[in-house]
């Protein structure tokens, strides 16, 4: 095992933090460290733990100690349909491990683990713990789901949740624009200390243009996206005054705009997908205020800068067309929409055959008996959400900013990847459980 200081260092400095503050836990250390997905803390036969794994197992397990001191594990009444789906979608996930043994050879799949799908062949499906490895991440993430819902039940909670989810996301844009100060002062960038797995642990990825894509604490350009994506609905409701009380802060505006701008800087098409979809939301909300005419205008204007942005994305997509990227993102769904034709129920195996969309990887790797609760689930939440806007109560602006959310990380997942094995995709969807789940008793 080779230990990786600065990682450990971070560790360390939690531990610290949770035993000296008492308002301080594992599972808000956690929030705080998600975006850091290429900090290493050891590396085990040069396979790489990472810092918000690693927090996230000292927060769970904290989590199951308190509950066996106190002999009880407290949750709303509210989450208890959704969390028996969590359960059925991760029981689905452990069956569908019986597919491997089941074809034992008799059946071909593409080989996504021991060379670059543009080279690699269709061999034998046979039992590997590779794919028990894929399940471990898979049930990691559920895990994350309950844990970030049941530790933060109410307004206060979900309050202090906030905080260290924005101190997060905005230490993740600092230090991505601190890379690009870097480059132009010719200042060498440090990225030994955060990045030890990612595209830039060599030096600063430079796009095609000359200029460097923002990578920041994550893996690569298209991480750091979709991680902060889902986040610009919360800076947005959280500097509204009229619509919000104790989550308002006049920083978030800064937040906000710097955030959209970000994703434009960060030389990816999933960047660019989410600037058009934060100025959508953008113009939806605010649309209301202005006259017919100015109505007229501005969507005029939205439908320009949204063909601007698809050729800037359509250019990308070209390039990566013709490159090992387009070819395997391409090569993968297609072929996962034929490995749930021949096995519909169970898929192949979860983790067995990754694809770079959402829901054709749900089907490929579980089947329905799978992707069905799992989507159950999802619609639960997006429902409840809905439910709670209507409401109009003090509620409002965290259920819009949780709503608006929600459907953007499903949304870039589908388009960009499902990036299961990371921690950031769970975490929104526990954020958006918890607001859900809500009501007018936990208001005071």
């Amino acid at each position: 095992m080779e230990i990786n200081w600065y990682g450990s260092f971070f560790v360390i400095l939690s531990i610290f933090l949770v035993a000296i503050y008492r308002r301080i836990r594992f599972v808000d250390l956690f929030i705080f460290f998600v975006p850091f997905n290429s900090t290493a803390v050891f590396f085990i036969a040069e396979t790489p733990f990472s810092l918000p794994l690693l927090l996230f197992f000292l927060a769970f397990f904290s989590f199951i100690f308190i509950a066996i001191v106190k002999r009880k594990i407290k949750y709303p009444k509210t989450l208890r349909r959704n969390l028996r789906w969590l359960f059925v979608t991760g029981v689905a996930a452990i069956l569908s491990q019986i597919m491997p043994f089941i074809i034992n050879g008799d059946y071909k799949v593409l080989d996504r683990y021991n060379s670059l799908v543009f080279y690699a062949k269709e061999i034998p499906l046979v039992p590997s713990f590779q794919w028990i490895t894929q399940l471990f991440y898979f049930l990691i993430g559920l895990l994350i789901v309950f844990l970030v819902t049941v530790s933060y039940q109410t307004r206060y909670d979900i309050k202090r949740l906030f905080k260290f989810f924005i101190a997060g996301i905005s230490f993740m844009i600092f230090w991505g624009w601190f890379e690009y100060f870097c480059f132009f002062t010719k200042i060498p960038y440090p990225y030994e200390i955060f990045d030890h797995m990612g595209m830039s642990r060599k030096g600063t990825l430079i796009g095609s243009n000359g200029l460097p894509r923002m990578v920041s604490v994550t893996m690569e350009a298209s991480y750091f996206a979709q991680i902060l994506t889902p986040a610009i609905p919360f800076f947005y409701w959280f500097n509204q005054k009229n619509t919000t009380t104790e989550f308002y802060s006049s920083k978030n505006k800064f937040l906000y705009t710097i955030s959209t701008i970000s994703l434009v800087i960060a030389q990816t098409s999933t960047g660019i997908l989410g600037f058009l979809m934060t100025i959508g939301l953008l113009l939806k909300n605010k649309i209301r205020n202005f006259s017919r005419n100015i109505k007229i205008i501005l969507v005029l204007l939205f439908a320009v800068l949204c063909a601007l942005g698809l050729f800037f994305a359509i250019t990308i997509l070209i390039e990566k067309s013709g490159n090992y990227s387009g070819i395997e993102r391409l090569k993968t769904i297609t072929l996962g929409v034929k490995y749930f034709i021949d096995y519909p129920l169970l898929g192949v195996g979860w983790g067995v055959f990754p694809t770079y969309d959402f829901l054709i990887n749900l089907l490929a790797n579980f089947g329905l008996i799978g992707t069905i609760p799992f989507l159950i689930l999802l619609r639960n939440i997006y429902i409840k959400l809905g439910k709670l806007i209507k409401l109009k109560d003090n509620n409002l602006a965290i259920s819009r900013a949780g709503i608006e959310s929600f459907v953007l990380i499903l949304i870039v997942s589908q388009l960009s990847g499902f990036i299961y094995h990371s921690q950031y995709f769970w975490m929104y969807i526990g954020i958006a459980m918890s607001i859900a789940a809500l009501d007018k008793t936990k208001t005071q």
